[in-house]
């Protein structure tokens, strides 16, 4: 008898499994459609997680569980989602519900621990190592200053910010996620980088 975990990944990866869910309405699905699935699980699965992680806040632990919830979800509707809109449909659905999520457990987005990590989209990459350790503890204070500055923005601000500058999105894919107008979302964006420009001040 095969251990039930037997297959899963080990490496702490968000696993989906569409096998596993009620998947009779999916049968007639086209094989490509459904590879094209498996590769877009590989490749949103953790973004996804971290973009909820900063939507969550404190409430961060159910990350990968919104993450999953909203692949299965496009799973169930593949049939209405064409696959050119898959990226910003799951962003919306991942923050649908991260709110839906903050609602029911009464809390608010306002700490985004991962803002800063490390990777090159960073808004501040850490610097090289061969750096003075005054100048590492200071590389610390700016993104700990920044972090607190993107988790005080206006919500409106924040999500903008978020998606463009953290996830990478384009306006127009903004502007489908949060059913707002192209315009409002240069608007928004200009305004989030100039209230972190002038709350950053002191570090320029």
């Amino acid at each position: 008898m095969k251990d039930s975990d037997e297959g899963e990944e080990q490496s702490g990866r968000l696993c989906v499994e569409p096998d596993s869910m009620n998947a009779t309405a999916q049968t007639d699905l086209d094989p490509v459609v459904l590879v094209a699935y498996q590769r877009a699980v590989g490749e949103y699965a953790e973004p996804l997680a971290g973009f909820a992680t900063k939507m969550l806040g404190r409430a961060g632990g159910w990350a990968e569980d919104v993450a999953q919830d909203a692949l299965l979800a496009l799973y169930r509707h593949l049939h209405q989602v064409p696959e050119s809109a898959w990226r910003p449909w799951l962003y919306r659905v991942t923050r649908n519900l991260c709110l839906d999520r903050l609602r029911r457990r009464k809390h608010k987005p306002r700490n985004f621990r991962d803002i800063a990590d490390q990777e090159d989209r960073d808004p501040v990459p850490p610097g090289p190592s061969s750096w003075h350790p005054e100048d590492q503890v200071r590389d610390r204070e700016i993104q700990q200053d920044l972090r607190e500055a993107i988790s005080g923005l206006p919500e409106k601000f924040r999500e903008v910010f978020l998606l463009c500058e953290s996830e990478g999105l384009s306006y127009e894919q903004v502007a489908t996620i949060l059913d707002i107008p192209l315009k409002t979302v240069s608007t928004r964006l200009y305004r989030a980088r100039q209230r972190l420009l002038k709350a950053m001040k002191e570090h320029l």
